[in-house]
């Protein structure tokens, strides 16, 4: 023999018994979404019936007078911005989004933030190793409770004073935060959730800020944001669509639009309000993305039935701020403000992260 090594023939059995048991998992993983997505929109009843109440003509101009004289009367108590604070605050207000880092902000450029991130995250990717499925951080946190101190961390930071300032000033009224989604985006290309083009609904105007965890190219699941100069009297009224969705409209002339995709390195930030401007995150293909985006409304919400609360208790959220100045405090347990009406359908869980 002259050494070489030879690859052992293909057994055409086992490549068939396998394609014979992923079959009936991906219908089981189909099944098991399907019964999520159902039980989502119950759970979702109370709001959506208290909004077809608060949307009656008078009561809705009433809440939109309401807000009009809260910004008139807060006009002359935004709070002074440093120069990059200046910078991004302008150019919120002028594009409804703008970019920049996380060493901007002192909670997001900490080390334990840093970790914190990480040890959620490397539970999440290696959950969906072992089960080939993602993991929300409600489901995540009640089988790993000791995951507890790193969400808290992950949760707070969100609080830091410097953005805080920034998102005030273009809601133009005190800033409510409504806590943090964590996507760990698969790179299986698939368009669903959140990875269609949607529009936020928990305020008008609202700021969902982003941070990127890893290096995210064009093929890494971006954010991406829908500009359109061109629209047919029905497109507003989509909801969730794909992609192709989009594309045939085009094509029909219905529509026209650019894409704005937000790639960039570990450590970009996002500020864009989610409400005026349909957005997604690009289905990826190239690696996973890891982003964390973090929720912020005017005090109080015209909508805070839409609205998500944390997945632990006042006392918990009480004890987490205490420590924080007047304005974080405030901005965290604007829940404490609601009508008891509100209270009793504002959401108990955060939304649905397929």
């Amino acid at each position: 023999m002259n050494g070489k090594k030879f690859a052992a023939p293909p057994n055409p059995e086992r490549a068939l018994t396998s394609q014979k048991i992923e079959r009936p998992m991906k219908a089981v993983r189909k099944i098991i979404t399907t019964i999520q997505k159902i039980v989502h929109r119950i759970a979702q009843w109370p709001s959506k019936t208290i909004h077809l109440i608060y949307s009656i003509d008078m009561i809705k101009r009433k809440a939109n007078n309401d807000r009009l004289s809260s910004i008139k009367a807060h006009s002359h108590n935004l709070p002074a911005l440093e120069n990059e604070e200046t910078l991004l605050a302008h150019a919120l207000k002028d594009h409804g989004f703008c970019t920049t880092n996380s060493n901007l902000f002192e909670f997001f450029g900490a080390e334990r933030f840093q970790a914190a991130s990480r040890d959620i995250y490397e539970l999440m990717e290696r959950n969906y190793l072992e089960t080939g499925r993602n993991i929300d951080i409600t489901r995540l946190l009640s089988a790993k409770p000791a995951l507890i101190d790193q969400f808290e961390t992950v949760f707070r930071a969100g609080l830091d004073i410097k953005l805080l300032r920034i998102v005030e000033h273009y809601l133009q009224l005190p800033v409510a935060y409504g806590g943090v989604d964590i996507f760990f985006t698969v790179a299986d290309g698939l368009e669903r959730g959140a990875r269609t083009w949607h529009k936020d609904s928990e305020d008008n105007p609202m700021v969902k800020v982003a941070v990127y965890l890893n290096d995210v190219g064009d093929d890494d699941g971006p954010l991406e944001i829908l500009h359109l100069h061109q629209t047919s009297s029905d497109f507003e009224k989509l909801r969730g669509f794909k992609q192709q969705k989009l594309v045939n409209l085009q094509n029909e002339g219905k529509v026209k639009f650019e894409i704005t995709s937000f790639t960039g390195p570990v450590g970009t930030v996002i500020l864009c309000d989610t409400f005026k401007f349909y957005h997604r995150g690009k289905p990826a293909t190239g690696k996973n993305r890891r982003a964390l985006f973090f929720n912020y409304y005017a005090n109080r919400p015209l909508t805070p039935y839409f609205c998500p609360n944390p997945p632990f208790s006042l006392d918990k959220m009480k004890d987490l701020v205490s420590n924080l100045s007047t304005i974080q405090q405030d901005a965290a347990l604007w829940r404490e403000n609601l009508t008891r009406v509100d209270k009793m359908v504002t959401k108990r869980k955060p939304y649905l992260n397929l």
